[in-house]
């Protein structure tokens, strides 16, 4: 977790529940982690190599791992004294490498807070624009991602490095300044 962190912040959310994000602590870890697996799963496959039962296990692998191996810059946001989901930047500083939200939780405007928070952290930063991918039928996380001012600006096949597979994806970017 970076030490040049906000302070964690509190907004409403749809329905009138506060919503507080604030850093990752050690006791998030496993929580986050599945949080992230079962937002993953919750997408359903997004095309046919993503049904390979050994992908999935990779992906869940990964996603259980993930919360207590990097060094990451790494958001929850909490609602009621639970963890709903979560955001993430690792190494480069311009890019939002993750946003996941619990299946119950989802739609509630917790993907959109997060996406703003990145941003707004990265502005404070001097960074000036935002990056962030997700798959080519992914259209609920484009669509979040657009409604919070970015722009595709590249749609393509890439390598996934958990799944070990090519996979069809988009990149958004948000200009800052």
């Amino acid at each position: 977790m970076s030490s040049n962190r906000l302070p964690e912040s509190s907004r409403p959310l749809n329905g009138g529940k506060s919503l507080i994000l604030r850093p990752m602590m050690e006791a998030d870890r496993q929580m986050v982690g599945h949080i992230g697996w079962d937002s993953w799963r919750s997408t359903g496959p997004l095309d046919r190599a993503m049904t390979d039962p050994a992908v999935a296990q990779k992906v869940k692998e990964a996603f259980l791992r993930f919360p207590f191996e990097l060094a990451l810059d790494v958001t929850v946001a909490e609602i009621e004294g639970a963890i709903a989901g979560w955001g993430a930047r690792e190494t480069q500083r311009d890019v939002i490498s993750d946003i996941w939200i619990s299946p119950d939780h989802q739609r509630r405007g917790i993907g959109r807070s997060l996406v703003l928070h990145f941003c707004e952290t990265m502005r404070r930063e001097g960074v000036k624009q935002a990056r962030i991918s997700t798959h080519q039928n992914n259209f609920a996380a484009q669509a979040l991602y657009k409604s919070c001012g970015f722009e595709t600006v590249w749609q393509g096949m890439e390598r996934d490095a958990v799944m070990e597979l090519e996979i069809p994806k988009v990149r958004l970017r948000r200009r800052l300044y």
